[in-house]
This record gives C-alpha cells, sequence and structure tokens, in this order.
C-alpha cells in the first residue's frame, strides 16, 4: 500500500481532525511510527478512537497496520532524498544561473535607474545571516560605482525609525529568503504610511511573497541545496549574479 496515494484517494472524507492527524504523520513518518497509539493521541491532542477511525478511512485494519505504513512511507522518503542528494550540483547551478540571465535581460530597470540617480542615500535591511553577508556585497557594489549605501542592522526598531528619518527619494532595499518575514512586513506598512516617497526595492527568493508585493521593485533569485549538507543549506549564487548584472547595467546607465 501507498500511504501518500491513499491520503489522496480519500481525502474528501476527512474531517478537521482527520486533516490535522494526517499533515502530522506526512511531515514526521518516522517519529510517528515510534510512537504507541496513546502516545501519538497525546501528542496531537485527539482521541485514540480518532486515530484509529482515521486508519479505517484509509483503507487499514487498524493503528499496528498504519504505524508499518509509516515505516514504509520512512523508508521511501530516505530513499527519495538519497537520490535527491545525488543529483548533479554543477549542472543544477548552471542551470539557474543560466535562468538568472535570461530573467534579467528581460527586465525593464529604466525607472529603477532614475530613481537610483535621484537617491542620496540606499539604505539595505536583510532578514538573516546568509542575506546579511548579500547586503554587506550590495552595499560594497554600490561604492563602487559612486552611491552611498548604509546597512541597516537586523533590528526591528532600526526599521521603525527609518520612515522618519529618510529624505524624499532615499531608497530601501530588503533582501530576504522567503519575503514572509511578519515583523518586517508590518514595519514597512508603517513606513509607508509615515513616508510614501520611499521607494522600496526587495530581492527575495524566486515565488513571490507579501514583501514583493509592497516593493516599488521587486527582483527575484533562486537557490538550490548544496549536496553535501544536510541542514539545508542552500547556495546563493543566483543572487549575488543579479547584483553584478544590475550593477553593471546601471554603471552603463551612468556612463561608468
Amino acid at each position: 500500500m501507498n500511504l501518500e496515494a491513499a491520503v489522496m484517494k480519500n481525502k474528501e472524507a476527512f474531517n478537521e481532525t482527520d486533516k490535522a492527524i494526517v499533515s502530522y504523520l506526512l511531515q514526521y513518518p518516522e517519529a510517528a511510527s515510534k510512537l504507541s497509539l496513546m502516545e501519538l493521541a497525546q501528542k496531537l491532542y485527539v482521541s485514540k478512537s480518532a486515530i484509529f477511525r482515521l486508519s479505517k478511512k484509509l483503507g487499514l485494519s487498524g493503528f499496528s497496520e498504519l504505524k508499518f505504513e509509516l515505516s514504509e512511507l520512512t523508508a521511501k522518503k530516505a530513499q527519495r532524498e538519497k537520490y535527491a542528494q545525488g543529483l548533479d550540483f554543477d549542472a543544477n547551478l548552471q542551470k539557474i544561473l543560466e535562468e538568472t540571465v535570461k530573467y534579467f535581460k528581460g527586465l525593464n530597470l529604466t525607472d529603477l535607474f532614475n530613481d537610483l540617480d535621484r537617491a542620496e542615500t540606499i539604505y539595505i535591511y536583510s532578514t538573516g545571516w546568509q542575506q546579511q553577508i548579500i547586503a554587506e556585497y550590495l552595499a560594497h557594489s554600490f561604492f563602487l560605482i559612486g552611491k552611498k549605501a548604509i546597512i541597516l542592522p537586523s533590528a526591528r526598531d532600526e526599521v521603525s525609525m527609518l520612515g522618519r528619518s529618510v529624505k524624499t527619494n532615499d531608497m530601501l532595499f530588503v533582501i530576504s529568503f522567503g519575503g514572509f518575514n511578519k515583523t518586517i512586513l508590518e514595519e514597512l506598512k508603517k513606513i509607508d504610511a509615515v513616508n510614501n516617497q520611499l521607494k522600496l526595492v526587495s530581492l527575495t527568493s524566486w515565488q513571490p511573497g507579501k514583501i514583493a508585493s509592497l516593493s516599488n521593485y521587486s527582483f527575484f533569485f533562486k537557490t538550490t541545496p548544496f549536496q553535501f549538507s544536510n541542514q539545508n543549506a542552500v547556495t546563493f549564487s543566483s543572487a549575488y549574479v543579479l547584483i553584478d548584472l544590475l550593477m553593471n547595467e546601471y554603471g552603463k546607465h551612468c556612463g561608468l
């Protein structure tokens, strides 16, 4: 039996409790397979009978068979992860960088470059340590072409104060992996309410998030996992290439 297929086949019959149980089982099959019926029920704050009824809905005889299927699913996931780690990192990275160049060539940068010309100060804010490194690279790139760039500390208060201190036509670059940082979203909305002259530019991962929707200009980069990592580490090479392309094109615009 394929547990994932059984879930898809019978999902229309699930109630809210079933959905909560299934969500945990599919996300953590190994941990769930090691729990007793009572332990699993206590962990999910459901009754033992709710788990038993779900097993029946999935076409299983009971909890013992469900535990077996969870063990099978664990093995399948491990096999898929091993296969994914065996994929050619070099080929993936080359493909992403080629897609980044293609994506860049399709951008209309006239308005952005005009706003950069008018900006006295460019502020840069990042939402994680890897993004902080990208922020430093971006600031250095602006320095090389004669633009003043200030990296804001990764603190909420710094963003809060920005709306009251910036000058007209200044710009804020936000670098975020997912683009869904709730705290920063709230502060960006406040900034817009206080100073709607500040131009916001976002650099986020490929899936557009809420930060991108608030931005005057939004740019996207792709990532790919490092083959040797077991901690979900990814390479941000695409972001650096995107910055290089932007700076090179802006340099041409400035006649540098």
